[in-house]
Parts: structure tokens; sequence; C-alpha cells
């Protein structure tokens, strides 16, 4: 006997909300077989497992480390009973189930992706579905048996996307259809397949589009060394010109340098880079300042919670690195407070790969970005490179525009800033970044940038620099509290009229491991 499912719209690409998903149950009966029911289930889990850490105490043994501590959200758990009908279901009282005989049965089914997470208190069929034996499961590479517990942190809100690639599986989001064909002989065991698929989902409502932008934005300073000592070469020999290339004769390069995103910054995978590279003289100087160098870095952090425990996972991807360039910031005759732009065509094509996660808070599992640039500035003709680098807290979507209809029908009130994944009202602490950057000699910087509350980058100042740093400021308006708070979801409910997306979707891929067999505390009784 086997049983699979073939969807009449699983082409490779990943679903969304508002989907339907739609396909048949296909099962082979080699001879005569009695089943009760076929049930279709559209399921949506979110795991997180973390290990204690090892308790060490001066003057003794280490002890074992604490088992792990597991915990499971179903986010998405919708039934469809494909066999018997609904009318033969509600016609008889039978238990001893139906006999089939042997040949190859199709049963139809098609279920509509919701928008929201079910995953809430009160809410049993999403709490860890069976009793002592499907809570517990054995982990064969950490040679330990886990325990997954209910858990009372839940947080409604859009479903998040598939998540997969945390180190040692400490934290997944997978999705999947499951198929079970129940026989009633308690000597038989029910017959299952799992079709997991890949989700994504569509973009919370934008707020309007204007000019604002958000920038981040550093003040710095060439200050001129002393200028090089000639050889005496006679009574006059100190009145002699110094040689070509010496910094005799410069002057103090006082300016500010800054970076700039459409306010709010959303950024969205495979779209170009929105970005501005400006610079503010703040002195009259009559000198050109020189981009050098530019790198990208997309950062991620996923906070991963299991009950008490906590976990920052961190994550980089380069978007852009280019050295040994030469881009000029606009004139040397320009005005104090003049904005001068380098060109955009470096960066212009570059996009943050397909397989970035968009911004997502779920009840274990959560997922924020910062951009960061690291700009490496000079004088017209000095060999001498400051490395600046900027920060940027950003948003990432999934670039699955919503419905017109439902943008209509969603609620526009902002919702009060979410607690973080377990820890009841707490904010999402800030990114602690590792040190950057370098300072030459005869440079100092001021930092000041938006949107976020992070300690400014600790650079090292070299001989005959000073640095100084202020905390970031915003540049457009009240763009912090439209970062701040999260964006608006939708309502709860859907009207049948709305229809599904329509519009290209972007490669999703997942890692391996996406794809392998739930772990045992995962199994259901039905």
């Amino acid at each position: 006997m086997s049983v699979r499912i073939e969807l009449d719209n699983h082409n490779g690409s990943v679903f969304t909300c508002l989907d339907f998903i739609s396909g048949k149950v296909i099962m082979n009966i080699p001879s005569e077989e009695t089943i009760s029911s076929i049930t279709v289930k559209l399921e949506g889990i979110s795991r997180t497992r973390l290990d204690h850490p090892r308790i060490e105490v001066p003057g003794e043994r280490p002890r074992d480390k604490r088992r792990a501590e597991v915990e499971i959200h179903r986010l998405l758990y919708v039934v469809d009973t494909v066999f018997p009908l609904q009318a033969i279901r509600e016609s008889t009282t039978s238990t001893s189930g139906f006999t089939l005989k042997a040949g190859q049965y199709e049963y139809p089914f098609k279920i509509r992706m919701p928008i929201n997470s079910a995953c809430t208190e009160g809410v049993r069929p999403n709490a860890i579905a069976g009793g002592l034996f499907q809570r517990v499961s054995f982990d064969v590479s950490h040679g330990t048996v886990d325990f997954a517990k209910d858990s009372k942190v839940h947080v409604k809100g859009t479903l998040p996307p598939s998540l997969s690639g945390i180190a040692e599986d400490a934290a997944w989001i997978r999705y999947f259809l499951k198929v079970t064909v129940n026989r009633p002989a308690f000597y038989k065991a029910n017959m299952r397949h799992i079709d997991p698929f890949v989700f994504l989902p569509i973009e919370p409502p934008r707020p309007p589009s204007t000019s604002a932008e958000a920038f981040a934005k550093r003040k710095h300073e060439f200050i001129p060394t002393k200028p090089a000592k000639g050889t005496m070469d006679g009574l006059f020999g100190a009145f002699r010109k110094p040689a070509a290339g010496s910094q005799a004769g410069q002057v103090p390069i006082r300016f500010a340098v800054e970076a700039r995103l459409p306010s709010p910054p959303i950024l969205v995978p495979n779209d170009p880079l929105p970005l501005r590279l400006l610079v503010t003289k703040l002195d009259p100087f009559q000198e050109v300042i020189v981009m050098r160098s530019l790198q990208i870095t997309l950062l991620g952090t996923t906070h991963i919670s299991a009950h008490e425990l906590v976990k920052d996972e961190l994550h980089s991807w380069l978007l852009f690195s280019v050295a040994s360039i030469h881009a000029p910031f606009g004139d040397e005759n320009a005005p104090p407070n003049t904005l001068l732009e380098v060109d955009p065509s470096l960066w212009r094509n570059k996009c943050l790969p397909d397989t970035i996660a968009p911004t997502f808070t779920t009840c274990n599992i959560s997922r924020n970005y910062q951009l960061k640039l690291e700009i490496g500035l000079s004088r017209t003709h000095d060999d001498h490179i400051d490395i600046l680098p900027l920060l940027f807290p950003i948003q990432v979507y999934s670039g699955i525009q919503p419905p017109r209809q439902l943008l209509a029908s969603a609620n526009q009130r902002p919702p009060a800033q979410p607690p973080r994944p377990g820890r009841k009202g707490t904010a999402p602490s800030a990114l602690s970044l590792p040190r950057s950057g370098t300072q030459r000699k005869g440079s100092s910087s001021t930092i000041t940038s938006p949107v976020s509350d992070l300690p400014p980058p600790n650079l090292s100042p070299r001989p005959h620099s000073s640095s100084d740093s202020k905390n970031m400021d915003l540049g457009a308006g009240d763009a912090a509290q439209e970062i701040v708070a999260p964006p608006p979801t939708y309502e709860d409910a859907i009207a049948d009229d709305i229809a599904p997306v329509d519009g290209p979707r972007r490669r999703y891929e997942q890692e391996g491991t996406y794809y392998t067999p739930l772990p045992e505390d995962l199994r259901e009784v039905h």
C-alpha cells in the first residue's frame, strides 16, 4: 500500500498567502484494505533547539550539561478530509471503516493558504500533539534525548517565511502538506506522506511613497601632517621648496560623508540597491574628496529562543566590494554645505540575493537586518586611505505585492511593538558589530546616523588624529517611529472574493535539511 500527493501548481516556485494549493491524493492498494478516513493537512512548524551551557566550577570536574530545550510552535494547521465525502460522514456513525478493493484511487483537494499565524494561546490544535511518547525525540548527532514542552509565548501576526540553514539546526521553519490514511485496525499503522514546499509571505502594507530619505552620516577630517624636512644645502637650504608629492602646504579638510536610502529603508531581493553616497564640505577648501574603495555587506541577526534559553545567530552576505577605484565627489570649487554625490553606476545593478528571508517575527524566532557600508576616502593625490564605516538598520520585504482588495481592507493602524520572542515585554536588542575600519594618521571622524541606538564603531586612532562619536540621529522626519514599530498586519477575516496574488515571484531556495524527515517529536497520532 502506498500513498502520495500530486500537486497541480507545484512548478518549483514558492507559495504565498491566499494561494490555492490544489492537487490529488493518489493511493495504490495491492489487496483489499479497510480504511476509516483520508486527510490532507496543511502545516507550518517553527522549531528551536538550544543546549544549556556547560557547568564548570573551579576546582571541580565539569558537569555534564543538561538536556537541550526544545520549543515547537504549530503556526499553520488546516485539515481537509478527502475520504469519505462529507455527506457520507454525516449520514453514518460506523467506526469500522470502509473496505476498498485493490486498485488505484484518486481524491482531489483544494486548500487555501491563510495570511496570519494560528499559533496563539488557547488554540489547542497548535499545541504539541500526543502524549509523552510524541514529545520525546532522540538526537543521534548529539547523543541526547530531547523533550518538547508547551510554550507560553505566542506572537500573532503574518505567517513567517520558510527558514533553514541555521547552524546545527538550532532553528527552522518548515511548511508541508501531509496526507494520512487512517486504518481502524490497531495492529495496522496509518500510512503517511509528507510533501514539503517553500513559503514566502506577502508584503505588509507599505507607507505612501514620498521623497523623504533616511541617512547614515559621519563627520571626518583630514589633518595635515608636518612638512617634510629637506636636506640643508648651504645657507638658503632651509628655504628650499619641499619635494613634489610631500604633504607640505596641505590645509585641514573637514567634511561629512553620508549614505542615503528611501525612507523607510526597505530593500527587496533582486531589486537594484537604491543607495546614494554624498559628501558635504564643512570648510571652504578647494580639493576633491575621492572614493578609493567601497564594500557593502548585509548583516542579519536571527534571534532564537527555546523557553528560558536565548541565542543570537549572526549572518553576513557580501553584496559588493571594489578597491583601487578613483571616484571623485563633485567639484573642487563647490562652496561649503553643498551636497556632492558620487556616480552610483558602481553599484547600480547590485541587489540582495534571492535566498534572503524577509524580516519577520514569530513565536520563537525573529530575523532582522542591517546594511553596513565601508567607504575608503582620500585626498585627490594622497596614497593614504581612511575606511569609514556606516550602518543602516533596514527591513527586507519578500517582494510579493498583496492584492489591492486586501490592501483596501487591511488595518492601517500600526500596532504596538511586539515582545521579543522568548522575553515578554522586551524589545529586540541592537546587533553588536565587530570592530571594523581603520583610521590613518592625520584624520578624525564623528558619526551621525539614523534609526538605531547602536554604539558607533570603535576606531583606533593613530598618532596625530582624534575621534569623537555621537548617537545616531534621523534624517527624514519621524522615520524612526516607522522603523522601530513593526509594519501593520492584515485582518484575520479574508473575503472569499479576494483573488490570489498574481505576479512574478522570486526563487527562495532552502538548504537541503529543509526537505529531510521531521524529527520524532513532531510525529502525530492522527
